[in-house]
């Protein structure tokens, strides 16, 4: 393994975990979207931005009155209710502290930025890619490609954790760079994992 010079994390389920009561799942079921149409959604969703629900609903289904008020209320819980595992901060500091540089790629929708802010997180980090500002969501290489040449280093020279194999760990991995899963609930026994944040320096 080369020097690591940068550590690039996921944001939900590796930094910061919430409730989760699939809002949009059933605004899609409510739509009347098929299976594809949803899988369609999610990827506008996710690589799109949109200043509320409305503008998202207007985009998918332009002809469509529907009332989103319970749904807006119900993702402003989900984004008030993120909070960070308790060895996060500490981690980010530390990672800081040693003059490592920060990244974070993260895919979500535009109201869940809220939490990254809210929670104090992005006074951490050099650079952000959340995937419905670049337009571009995991696990398509190029958002790794681009967080690499935005901190200016080698694939192996940069540290990704993420807690999902397909987007954290798989799709880095294939173009040089390190890869380790965070696996809190140790669901995967092939992947070399760790199940806290504080296991990261025994790789730096």
């Amino acid at each position: 393994m080369d020097k690591i010079k940068a550590v690039i994390f996921d944001l939900y389920g590796t930094l910061i975990y919430q409730q989760d009561t699939k809002p949009y799942l059933r605004l899609f079921l409510e739509l009347g979207l098929l299976p594809e149409e949803i899988r369609q959604a999610r990827r506008i969703a996710l690589t799109e931005d949109f200043q509320n629900l409305s503008g998202f609903v207007n985009r998918i289904k332009p002809d469509l009155s529907i009332d989103l008020q319970a749904y807006e209320e119900e993702v402003a819980q989900e984004v008030e209710s993120a909070a960070t595992f308790p060895e996060t901060k500490k981690v980010l500091g530390e990672l800081r502290g040693r003059g490592l540089p920060l990244g974070l790629i993260s895919n979500l929708g535009s109201p869940y930025k809220r939490s990254f802010f809210n929670l104090g997180l992005d006074t951490y980090f050099q650079k952000v890619f959340f995937s419905c500002e670049v337009g571009i969501s995991k696990p398509n290489l190029i958002i790794y490609e681009r967080m690499l040449q935005e901190l200016n280093i080698n694939p192996s020279q940069a540290l990704m954790i993420g807690d999902k194999v397909h987007c954290d760990i798989d799709p880095p991995k294939s173009i040089g760079m390190e890869a380790i899963l965070i696996d809190r609930n140790k669901q995967y026994s092939s992947t070399r994992s760790i199940q806290s944040l504080e296991e990261i320096f025994q790789y730096l």
